[in-house]
């Protein structure tokens, strides 16, 4: 199984997705005088489209999501599948953890160590999530979640604007 690297997305892209579910991560928080918020995550393949699960500090498990441990054991974030979303490959790219400062180098590290320790149960998750929304098999899915059906509609045709 691939390694699991850690990716940014076009925030234009993210802007797209917003206007169709209002449940898409922001990352523009400039109307309240805050700095832009970083977003990273995963890109892992769900129903034959590349889905961007983000990375978060909420370390709490619950059903929709994926809590990573430092190297004792200790939460420090987890990976939200009730926000993937699915991206079109010229809309991430790498993240540059080189540009952090070290300390928050060594968190993404410890992270990443962490997701690729677990890629199986990681796909497992997604999928369980991806599955439970678009077949209406979970109300409380449903509310939570992004709309993945709507959002892969747009990624689609962001793509195939892209080609034209």
């Amino acid at each position: 199984m691939a390694r699991l690297k850690f990716y940014e997305v076009d925030e234009s892209y993210i802007s797209l997705l917003a206007n169709v579910d209002n449940k898409v991560p922001r990352v523009d928080y400039s109307d309240e005088g805050r700095r832009r918020k970083f977003l990273c995550g995963i890109v892992l393949e769900v129903n034959d489209h590349a889905y961007f699960a983000p990375v978060s500090s909420f370390n709490k498990q619950q059903r929709s999501n994926f809590v990573i441990e430092d190297t004792k054991g200790n939460p420090v974030g987890s990976l939200r599948f009730s926000y993937m979303i699915p991206v079109p490959l010229d809309a991430i790219r790498l993240k540059d953890l080189d540009r952090e400062d070290s300390k928050y180098r060594n968190l993404l590290d410890i992270e990443l160590r962490y997701i690729n320790r677990n890629v199986g149960a990681i796909l497992t998750k997604a999928r369980y999530v991806y599955n439970s929304v678009v077949h209406k098999k979970d109300p409380s899915m449903i509310t939570n979640c992004c709309d993945f059906k709507a959002l892969e509609a747009v990624c689609t045709e962001w793509a195939a604007k892209r080609t034209r």
